[in-house]
């Protein structure tokens, strides 16, 4: 009896989700609008841990290759289920758009 009293513990933490650090990729936008998204996917048990100036950089390289000087983080991040599983959702794209600065 103690043996699965002293597992659930560790099941539980196991289940709770590890921190997975994650690169933004640009995944589109529009130079006319001067507007970047950057993304990254998030498994189901992931903890997806960005890093904001990585994503700066990121956006902010996009702009000037299209002209303009730099970018600006524009609003939250969105999360929307890719891949639905039978209780819940197996992967997920977070999407952070960037406005670029003239």
């Amino acid at each position: 009896m103690k043996p699965i009293i002293a597992a659930i513990p560790l099941a539980l933490l196991l289940l709770a989700g590890c921190a997975t650090s994650k690169q933004w990729e640009a995944t589109g936008g529009s130079k006319s609008d001067g507007i970047v998204q950057l993304s990254y996917e998030q498994g189901q048990f992931e903890n997806g841990q960005s890093n904001e100036a990585q994503g700066l950089t990121t956006a902010t390289g996009r702009c000037q290759f299209w002209g303009y000087k730099g970018a600006e983080r524009s609003g939250t991040e969105k999360s929307v289920c890719r891949t639905m599983g039978k209780f819940n959702c197996l992967e997920t794209t977070v999407t952070q758009e960037y406005l670029c600065k003239k």
